[in-house]
């Protein structure tokens, strides 16, 4: 077969049809000339090791079954052969038994246990099935998570050889009555030891493989945590060369604001200077925040503020929860630093009072005046309601570090039977953007 295979394989080539590259002229090829068209299927490779036993793998089942069903009909061509044919009820045993449980063996993958049953009540009716019913065996043995199962399967097959033999008439004194159990009980030996082999080396090769997925991952993860460190590096570089340039801004801003006799050209001169070492700022915190962010993180989006925070409550609202909120003053005149980080403390507010107080209402309020402003939630204390315990439990200390990292106070706590947090974030003198 090997030879036809190759041969067929072969004449494709530039003694088989023409194709379109050999019917398309051309004049300066770029690439060797393709003479055959792409099957549509790959074709297997016998020589391939992988390939054949592949192959083998698929063949030698219904190979074995029907060398067990033939072996066993040789009694029947050798009485048709002297002219006494057998019983009919006989022969319909024999075939009959033989094919179903060859058939049967097309459910082997998806029902193993079930397949191998079948087995032991072929085997009782016929000797024909002793090919299929290996086969069988070997099946459940590699596939089953219990193996005592295989054991169990493998007894009740000898015990079906056994009543079929006594069923066929078979002297238990004979050799021949010996024979064929020492045969069939090798054979399911046999089988189930080949099954649970093949079990083991699949067990091996799949531990192998997530062995090797768990160094890839530490791998991919050392890489990370270098190009983390380098990238911060980096950052820390540009940070100093940013600092620097903003010094020598303020330095030439603070000239044009303190000296009464600049002259055009100088104070020409000093915002070129100025303009100049602005960009070299800019540019420089774009490249820092570019080498910061993951390269396969996209740009974040502009960051919510106190200004959406009709959003953010009408937001818990859909989802159920009873939010009253009050403010005091002009939350869009905030500085947007400040007012980036109160919206995350209300929205953690928020979400920590649904999480652990399920069910009961909340008041948020926010109170501006000239010097701070104040974020404060409170709901009451939940009795009955069955809190959620998912999550890290570390949102109260993100919070801290929010209004920590501005300058800001914050506290929580239970007070009058409920909890509350209130977080201060200092003004200064002027309200830009910062």
């Amino acid at each position: 077969m090997g030879g036809r295979v190759g041969h067929a394989v072969a004449g494709r080539g530039p003694n088989g049809p023409p194709t379109v590259a050999d019917r398309t002229p051309t004049r300066t090829p770029l690439a060797p000339r393709v003479d055959a068209v792409t099957p549509a299927a790959p074709v297997p490779d016998l020589d391939d090791p992988v390939d054949r036993t592949a192959a083998l793998a698929r063949w030698t089942p219904w190979v074995v079954a029907a060398l067990g069903f033939l072996y066993y009909l040789t009694p029947l061509a050798a009485s048709i052969a002297r002219g006494r044919p057998l019983p009919a009820l006989l022969v319909a045993e024999l075939v009959g038994a033989g094919v179903l449980a060859i058939l049967a063996l097309g459910w082997r993958a998806s029902n193993p246990w079930g397949v191998t049953m079948a087995m032991v009540v072929l085997w009782a009716i016929a000797p024909t099935v002793i090919g299929a019913a290996l086969v069988a065996q070997e099946n459940l043995a590699r596939r089953h998570r219990s193996r005592s199962v295989a054991v169990v399967l493998a007894v009740l097959l000898g015990a079906a050889k056994v009543v079929e033999s006594v069923r066929s008439g078979f002297d238990p004194a004979r050799s021949a009555f010996q024979v064929e159990l020492i045969l069939a009980g090798t054979g399911i030996v046999t089988a189930t030891l080949v099954g649970l082999l093949r079990r083991s080396r699949a067990e091996s090769a799949e531990n192998a493989r997530q062995a090797e997925r768990a160094r890839a991952d530490a791998v991919a993860s050392r890489i990370s945590e270098a190009r983390a460190a380098e990238r911060e590096r980096i950052a820390r570089e540009m940070h100093d060369v940013v600092a620097h340039r903003i010094s020598l801004i303020a330095l030439h801003a603070g000239g044009l604001a303190y000296r009464s006799n600049v002259t055009v050209e100088e104070a020409r001169d000093a915002a070129r200077l100025i303009q100049t070492n602005a960009k070299a700022s800019l540019d420089e915190l774009r490249a820092m925040l570019a080498t910061l962010r993951d390269a396969d993180t996209p740009p974040e989006p502009p960051q919510p503020t106190l200004a959406e925070l009709d959003v953010l409550v009408a937001d818990a609202t859909d989802a159920g929860q009873r939010v009253t909120l009050t403010t005091r003053g002009v939350l869009a005149d905030l500085p947007n630093r400040l007012s980036r980080h109160a919206f995350r403390v209300a929205q953690e507010c928020l979400t920590n009072a649904r999480k652990h107080a399920p069910g009961v209402p909340v008041t948020l309020s926010v109170d501006v005046t000239d010097a701070a402003f104040t974020v404060r939630a409170s709901n009451p204390l939940a009795d009955l309601a069955t809190p959620d315990r998912s999550g890290a439990g570390l949102g109260l200390v993100g919070v801290d570090e929010r209004v920590a990292l501005v300058g800001g106070t914050v506290r929580h706590g239970v007070h009058g039977g409920e909890f509350v947090v209130e977080a201060t974030f200092p003004l200064g003198p002027t309200r830009g953007d910062a």
